[in-house]
C-alpha cells in the first residue's frame, strides 16, 4: 500500500477514536446523572406510596367519623321531634286548659300581698 493511503487511514482512525473518546467523556456524566435521577425518583415514589397508604387510612377514619356524626344527627333529629311533640302536647292539653287556674294563682298572690300590706306586714 501506498504511504499516503496509510496516513489517511491512520488520520481517519485517529479522528474516529478521538470522536469516540469525546462521546464517552460526555456520555459518562450524563449516565451518572440519569442514575442519580432514577435513584431520587425511586425514593420519591416510595414516599408517595407511603403517603397514599396513610391517606387511605385517614380517609377510612374520616368516613367512619362521618357515619358516626350522621347517626348522631339522625338521633338528634328524632329527639328534637319527640321533644317538640311533647312541648306541643303540654301546651295544648295542660297549659291552655289550666290558664284560668294560673291566673287565679296570680290573683290570689296579688291579693295576699295586698292583704299583707294592708295589715302592715312585711
Amino acid at each position: 500500500m501506498n504511504t499516503a493511503i496509510i496516513i489517511v487511514i491512520f488520520i481517519v482512525a485517529l479522528l474516529i477514536s478521538v470522536g469516540f473518546l469525546i462521546l464517552v467523556l460526555t456520555l459518562v456524566p450524563a449516565i451518572n446523572q440519569l442514575k442519580s435521577l432514577l435513584f431520587d425518583l425511586e425514593k420519591t415514589s416510595s414516599k408517595a406510596r407511603d403517603l397514599t397508604s396513610k391517606l387511605k387510612v385517614i380517609s377510612e377514619k374520616v368516613d367512619e367519623d362521618i357515619n358516626k356524626v350522621d347517626s348522631l344527627l339522625n338521633s338528634s333529629k328524632k329527639t328534637i321531634d319527640i321533644v317538640s311533640k311533647s312541648a306541643n302536647l303540654i301546651n295544648k292539653n295542660i297549659l291552655k286548659r289550666s290558664a284560668g287556674i294560673f291566673t287565679l294563682f296570680s290573683a290570689l298572690k296579688f291579693g295576699w300581698n295586698f292583704a299583707k300590706k294592708f295589715k302592715g306586714g312585711k
